[in-house]
């Protein structure tokens, strides 16, 4: 398939951001790893991904990643581009939906998608929630790297702002690197654009920094509002170098064997908190520490029980049982 060339002109003449979002940089990690494109991940972030998938949803993840050029936008976790911080991530997954992942995979394949992605157009929503689950359980685990990441990526909109006011902005944007270019008032793009992509219009361009690996690199020119591009964010080595301490051993045997957000729900459970407070407390949104609720729930950890407008959280024997062994 051939590519593409967008005009924008001078970079210092249209609407430009840099954007911190973390679901750019969770999905552009699994996207190499799971797609084997990985040359510039480093291992830590490769075994990362591949020992927090669960093995249950790893008919989802090989639909999803099946092809090393194209994915499905709505599944991107990119949706909000002006949204920032660790709520961000939960924040796409519950927003994904069952309608926009169809009408995606219809402009793709018309009415007959190719094999990985029938159960999908046959069930969406079951597959959003195993998406969700398998997305989830990395983002868990990609926390320390993200929080340790954030000072860098503020260092590198300082950059970008810098170089936008000495007016420099397009030489910077040329040296990124990757396979979308930037030169001569053009970005460059490998693959041919939807919609026959020619020029901006009314969209505006962000710039969003991946932590996910030395060559990390993505774009996005299927939106009407925005066309955006990822690339490695400079001083990802050191960033590794700083979390490996405590991603290698700050995990505790509980969170090693539930997971970070239900390890959190179990031992804030011991206060009897309701369930917003809950989440608030350990980042999530509502629903997902509803269902993560569920699951402890059915294992036989921990009760729900409504007091007035409020859901309390109570663990069971057995929960507090495997607390007292674990913690």
């Amino acid at each position: 398939m051939g590519g593409c060339s967008v005009h924008v002109g001078r970079l210092d003449r249209v609407p430009l951001a840099v954007s911190p979002h973390p679901g750019a940089t969770l999905f552009s990690l699994m996207f190499q790893v799971l797609t084997g494109t990985t040359p510039g991940v480093p291992a830590p972030l490769r075994a990362l991904v591949r020992q927090s998938l669960p093995p249950s949803h790893a008919a989802a993840m090989s639909a999803v990643f099946a092809s090393a050029c194209w994915a499905p936008d709505a599944l991107s976790l990119t949706r909000d581009l002006d949204a920032g911080g660790e709520a961000a991530v939960p924040a796409e997954l519950d927003a994904l939906e069952p309608d926009a992942l169809l009408a995606e995979l219809h402009r793709q394949f018309g009415d007959t998608p190719p094999a990985r992605w029938r159960a999908a157009a046959a069930r969406p929503r079951e597959f959003l929630d195993a998406y969700r689950a398998a997305v989830y359980a990395v983002w868990q685990n990609l926390l320390p790297v993200w929080r340790t990441a954030e000072p860098y990526v503020r260092r590198e909109q300082e950059r970008i702002g810098l170089a936008a006011v000495t007016g420099t902005l397009d030489v910077l944007v040329g040296s990124l690197g990757g396979r979308a270019r930037y030169a001569d008032g053009a970005f460059t793009l490998p693959h041919e654009c939807p919609h026959h992509l020619a020029e901006l219009g009314q969209r505006r361009v962000v710039l969003v920094p991946l932590a996910s690996g030395y060559s990390a690199d993505t774009y996005s020119a299927e939106r009407d509002d925005v066309l955006w591009f990822g690339y490695p964010l400079p001083g990802l080595g050191q960033v590794l170098a700083d979390v490996a301490p405590q991603a290698t051993t700050g995990a505790d045997r509980l969170t090693t064997l539930l997971g970070r957000a239900r390890a959190g729900i179990l031992r804030s459970a011991r206060r009897r908190p309701s369930l917003s407070e809950t989440a608030r407390h350990i980042g999530l949104s509502v629903s997902t520490a509803s269902y993560h609720c569920d699951q402890l729930t059915e294992s036989g950890l921990l009760l729900r029980q409504r007091q007035g407008q409020q859901v309390r959280l109570h663990l069971t024997e057995r929960g507090d049982a495997l607390l007292d062994l674990l913690t």
